[in-house]
Parts: C-alpha cells; structure tokens; sequence
C-alpha cells in the first residue's frame, strides 16, 4: 500500500550507499511541507535489512531503510493525513478550553498550532487530490 507522509520541520536524511567505499552516499535535505510518497517497492540486504522506495514532491526518488522512516515518523518529523486530523480535533478542543478559562497566551499558542497543522494537511490533500485526478 502506498503511504503518503508530509514534513513537520526541515531536516538531513543520509542516503546509504552500499557500494564499496561508500561513494554515492549522500545526504538529501528534506524540507518542511515537502511531501514523501512510500512506494510498494521494496529491497532488502542481509546486513541493513529493508529499504523502501521513496518518492520526494513527485520528483526525485530515493530508498530509505524502514528503520529510518519509522525514526522520523515517531519523532514527528513526517506525519499522515490522519495525524493531521488527530491533531486538528485535538488542538480545536484546546482552544475551546482556552477560550473557556480565558486564557490569551494558551489561546494564541494553540490557535497557532492548528494554522500550521492545518496548512500542512491542505498540502498534503491537494497533493494527494492532484494525484488522482492526474490519474484517471
């Protein structure tokens, strides 16, 4: 199944090279709001176990060990469409609560949250939208 992932914060990923030497590793520089597609192809060795292919903005394509993908995934630097939503409902009902106790600066640092959280999932729901309107 094809996964889709939108960048949190900007942040270095090293790209492994397993050819003698090392000579075409790398780091790829992933940006925030930049879009990861998790593909269906798949590549495993003994000695590093599985990669995955990765497709970053529909552009340039990379593989990422699944170790990697889940690091960035549990320290919140990529999150899904249903995080997104997780978080929009979460945050909304913060700021419910803040408004309830009047609280200004708990209101203002939630409601700037969910600007940034929402715009993150727009992004990623047109992204995801173009695609398949592209498609069929």
């Amino acid at each position: 199944m094809i996964q889709y992932f939108i960048a949190k914060e900007t942040f270095t990923h090293q790209i492994d090279c397993f050819c003698p030497g090392s000579i075409h590793a790398t780091t790829l520089t992933i940006n925030k709001m930049d879009i990861i597609e998790v593909t269906n192809e798949q590549s495993f060795t003994f000695n590093n176990g599985w990669y995955v292919l990765a497709i970053i903005n529909n552009q340039g394509h990379f593989y990422i060990a699944l170790e990697d993908l889940d690091q960035y995934y549990y320290l919140g630097r990529l999150v899904t469409d249903f995080d997104l939503e997780l978080k929009l409902n979460y945050l909304q009902f913060q700021i419910d609560q803040a408004l309830e106790i009047r609280d200004e600066e708990l209101f203002l640092n939630h409601t700037k949250k969910l600007k940034e959280s929402s715009d993150l999932k727009v992004k990623l729901e047109s992204f995801i939208n173009n695609l398949v309107m592209n498609h069929y």
